[in-house]
């Protein structure tokens, strides 16, 4: 079977392209000052664990892939901070079957977490549990990646099962012949003896593992980092959906360092997961399951009119959550109850009913996702937490009040993943459905929309409009009897025989309020809609496409909602003209392969200019020794990291070839062949023999010496590709022109990182989210000029690096402009604003000469500008 090509998110680049620039600061400047640097936030220091440790925290709402994203950084960690090609990694997971569930998936070698692993390591990989890691042999500690994954309360020294971890095992005795004096001074004695306890304590410390903690708020005690700690980790990467963000270590609370967060709105933009989430209370628990009962079946309606049309089978699932027993509240609708009334009262066939407890468990086994499988209902108490990936389950029904915020999107995440990773045509099967018994709609929603923000990376706007209060409305009593008439619906399939169908099954509440004018094709409903109105009227009609926006419409219509300029369908597209280059008489898209062949003949470069950039440091110790102002002496902990884990390995001898061909592989060149690289690697290490440093020392410092390789080879490709850029212009700037069919058009769905959240509200933003905007400063009041200004139509935030984002061709990146103008007289205009202190560089130069270079070849079409330093004027006189 052949591997699966798994091809990451832009979410998943981000995340993981954050945790590679930390690394890279961190090698430099250890954990603390690189998680500073680039975040400009405090750092926390892990109780226990060393000074200096990296411990940094990439923040993933649930369905987000973190599973993935731990395969991947591992290869990360081993190149840009560990220094080895044999990572040893502790991976630490929540439960027994995520345990279960992740190491299958690791030691398939047809899955994308293990082909991400085999990325950098190819076939060199051992998985283990722990009770395989206890027996392991040398060969799969040293021979490549040795990945060891357990929970956390496996390795702790207070558990019967976790004292094996500490205990001498003959097993486990190779791994300690021929260490050196320091390294066993490093490790845990045998009593009364110099002999290191052959453990698997003693291992992992000897190895210093990389370790990956998945769902990492469930690991956030003293004693959690205190087990973590005798291990000696070299690093800690935490992946969770709910970071703990409070630090008050007296009260064991412990704030992770945030190094990258994902929004949920990203993920619906990739299409991962289920947006928006309709909400429905009652403080009748037997109303609540049916209410859930009925959308799981107008659900399925939906599904299979969707079937019919792709092919693609789903079942949807209800997850119901009971209470758990207690001996002083007989009256509790406890699992056994909830499963009787569904099965006596609501009469379910049995075999679509399934219950998940502690101590039964009627799913083990069972594929849900297969269409002989009959299960359409789960029943769980706490079991709706981790471990629980079905797409399938689309409606979460909870008869107990909810109030942790934690438990509240771990719950809510079990609902939330896309069947395929791939939007539906009918927008019900696109969204999740919660269910909650409960006396206040709105105390419901708000709980909802706090876990949604401090448990799963929701920003405030995100979790206001998914899950939004009912609003009070400016409305006389008479207002109740008025008739609210939606858009005509354009579908030669909806007839009032199908539609009269469809309103006969609605509850009497709102039958009684809608109708069907069958001339005009319109839906008319009588008085204010309320949410459950429309959530109702959209399940009823999933099978038709169109009405969702029509109900939609009309919800807002019916209680007088002001809508923006992202909500106007009569907007005509963002249609932006993109630069052409004519290269023999054909117009391409302006991008590097116009000024620069390849490949780059990098061997013709001169490597002598290594001799000046490359110094042996000549330290005595694996690392250098610092008296801090309160007197504490520290080894610091990268070097001396690097010396450790350089010592586990005798090498063989270093040959000239070997290590050229090692130092090729460590550095991306896709822009040289190997062939070329290699004879030039080989070339500087000529060239530093020549001045004196033999060919054992480059070796013993190779790390050091692939880091300045990398360095030279940089600077050169950016002198090749400035001075490439530039002459392009000189010799052919009567190339360059712009056409409509190289336009591009702004996607109304796409969604940025972090969008803006400020109070200032904005007329003229071309779509709802408006991205990577500080609700302060210079650029938002650029965007607060454009907004206002009398010439401008529509105006969008052009976020970095997005797919559906406008760009100009730099000589080694692409430029994006901070705003992108839709003028009412048609033109479009683009501006890029720089502060008093950038306005001179290089960069804003020949941003401004690539810039103008787009508006002169539009023919009169386009316009560029760049102010600075808060003079706007610039921009009313270049439309002007």
């Amino acid at each position: 079977m052949a591997a699966v090509n798994f091809e990451l998110k832009e979410y998943q680049e981000a995340s993981l392209g954050a945790f590679r620039d930390y690394l890279k600061q961190a090698d430099l400047h250890g954990g603390e000052t690189a998680f500073v640097l680039q975040t400009k936030l405090p750092f926390y220091q892990a109780p226990y664990v060393a000074d200096g440790t990296p411990y940094v925290c990439l923040r993933v709402p649930t369905g987000g892939g973190k599973t993935i994203m731990g395969a991947h950084a591992v290869g990360i960690a081993a190149k840009e901070f560990l220094h080895v090609a044999n990572p040893m990694v502790l991976w630490l997971v929540p439960s027994t079957p995520i345990l279960e569930q992740t190491v299958a998936a690791l030691k398939n070698q047809d899955h994308p977490y293990r082909v991400a692993l085999a990325k950098d390591f190819g076939r060199n990989i051992s998985v283990l549990t722990k009770s395989e890691a206890l027996a392991m042999s040398r060969a799969d500690a040293e021979g490549g990646a040795c990945i060891i994954v357990s929970t956390i309360q496996a390795f702790r020294i207070e558990e019967t099962e976790g004292r094996k971890v500490y205990e001498d095992a003959g097993s486990l005795m190779d791994h300690f012949s021929g260490l050196s004096e320091d390294q066993v001074a490093r490790l845990d004695k045998v009593p009364d003896t110099h002999r290191p306890v052959s453990s698997l304590a003693n291992l992992l410390k000897l190895h210093r593992p990389m370790v990956i903690v998945d769902e990492a708020h469930n690991a956030r005690s003293a004693l959690s980092f205190d087990t973590l700690a005798r291990f000696d980790p070299s690093l800690i990467l935490e992946l969770t959906a709910t970071p703990n963000t409070d630090h008050v270590p007296a009260k064991d609370k412990h704030a992770s360092n945030i190094l990258h967060s994902v929004s949920a709105a990203e993920l619906k933009a990739e299409q991962m997961i289920k947006l928006p989430i309709r909400l429905t209370t009652d403080r009748d628990w037997r109303k609540t399951v049916g209410a859930a009962l009925d959308s799981r079946n107008q659900l399925e309606e939906a599904a299979k009119a969707e079937q019919s049309e792709t092919g693609e089978y789903i079942r949807p699932i209800v997850l119901f959550q009971a209470q758990s027993k207690s001996k002083n509240d007989p009256h509790r609708i406890t699992v056994e109850a909830l499963e009787k009334y569904l099965l006596e009262d609501k009469r379910l066939p049995e075999d679509q009913v399934a219950v998940v407890t502690g101590n039964k468990t009627e799913i083990d086994g069972v594929d849900l996702k297969d269409p002989d499988c009959s299960i359409r209902y789960i029943i769980t108490v706490a079991k709706l937490k981790e471990g629980w990936d079905c797409p399938f389950a689309y409606v979460l029904c909870s008869v107990a009040e909810q109030t942790s915020k934690t438990a509240i999107e771990q719950i809510l995440g079990r609902i939330l993943r896309m069947p395929q990773a791939r939007l539906k045509r009918r927008d019900a099967l696109n969204r999740a459905y919660a269910y909650v018994a409960s006396q206040s709609f709105d105390d419901a929603a708000q709980r909802l929309r706090d876990g949604l923000i401090e448990g799963a990376g929701f920003s405030a706007k995100e979790a206001e409009e998914l899950i939004s209060k009912q609003a009070s409305l400016p409305y006389d009593k008479v207002a109740d009897e008025t008739d609210h008439e939606s858009d005509a619906i354009e579908d030669e399939a909806v007839t009032a025989e199908s539609i009269e169908e469809i309103f006969d099954k609605l509850p009497s509440s709102v039958k009684a309020r809608v109708s069907f004018n069958p001339e005009t094709k319109t839906v008319a409903y009588k008085g204010q809609m309320t949410r459950e109105g429309r959530n109702l009227l959209q399940l009823a009609t999933a099978k038709i496409p169109q009405f969702e926006k029509v109900i939609d419409r009309l919800y807002a219509k019916s209680n007088n909602f002001q809508t923006s300029a992202a909500a106007d369908e009569t907007k005509p597209p963002f249609i932006v003209p993109r630069l052409g280059f004519r290269k023999q008489g054909k117009l391409e898209l302006f991008g590097k392969e116009h000024f620069l062949d390849l490949p780059w003949r990098l061997d013709e470069c001169d490597p002598k200019a290594i001799v000046e950039r490359f110094k042996v440091i000549d330290e005595s110790q694996s690392g250098e020794i610092d008296v801090t102002d309160k007197g504490k002496v520290e080894i610091h902990f990268v070097r001396r990291l690097q010396g450790e884990l350089g010592a586990v390995i005798q090498e063989p001898e270093w040959t000239m070839p070997r290590l050229a061909n090692w130092l090729d592989m460590g550095i991306q060149h896709p822009d040289v062949t190997k062939p070329a690289a290699i004879l030039f690697i080989t070339g500087t290490i000529d060239a530093l023999i020549a001045s004196g440093i033999e060919l054992d020392v480059l070796a013993r410092n190779k790390y050091d010496l692939r880091k300045v390789l990398a360095g030279l080879i940089n600077d050169l490709r950016k002198e090749r590709e400035n001075g490439n850029y530039q002459a392009l212009f000189s010799s052919d700037a009567e190339s360059f022109s712009t056409s409509s069919d190289m336009a591009m058009i702004f996607d109304e769905e796409a969604v940025p990182h972090k969008p803006y959240v400020g109070t200032t509200k904005f007329n003229k933003h071309y779509t709802n989210l408006i991205g990577d905007m500080k609700a302060e400063g210079e650029e938002f009041e650029c965007a607060v000029h454009l907004d206002r200004h009398e010439k401008v139509q529509y105006w969008i935030r052009n976020v970095d690096r997005q797919k559906n984002s406008f760009w100009l061709q730099l000589p080694d990146k692409k430029f994006y402009p901070d705003f992108v103008v839709m003028l009412k007289d048609g033109r479009i205009l683009i501006v890029e604003y720089k502060g008093e202190v950038y306005k001179t560089n290089d960069d804003s130069k020949i941003k401004m000469q690539i810039g103008d270079v787009w508006a002169e070849a539009s023919d009169g079409m386009c316009l560029f500008c760049m102010p600075t330093a808060r003079d706007f004027s610039i921009i009313d006189r270049i439309i002007s």
